[in-house]
């Protein structure tokens, strides 16, 4: 598995609809959308987790500055987190 961050997202965008949107590049396994704590709302950023690297690697490549809902999304690589 591999999890990409995406960044620049719509703010009316479900994860149902961003799940569809990357499974055109592979098998999505989850979306994580960052909300605002107070608000609920979003915080134009994500995670999306897909099965495979290979996947990841073309989600990347076929969508990093893809426009969605009018905006150039920012797909790469997730950074580890050290807790």
């Amino acid at each position: 598995m591999a999890t990409l961050y995406v960044g620049n997202l719509p703010f009316r965008i479900s994860d149902e609809d961003l799940a569809a949107h990357f499974a055109t590049a592979g098998e999505v396994v989850s979306v994580t959308h960052v909300r605002q704590r107070d608000s609920g709302r979003s915080a134009g950023c994500g995670f999306v987790e897909m099965a495979r690297s290979d996947a990841a690697a073309a989600a990347v490549k076929q969508l990093d500055g893809a426009e969605l809902n009018g905006r150039a999304l920012r797909v790469c690589r997730a950074r580890p987190s050290y807790d």
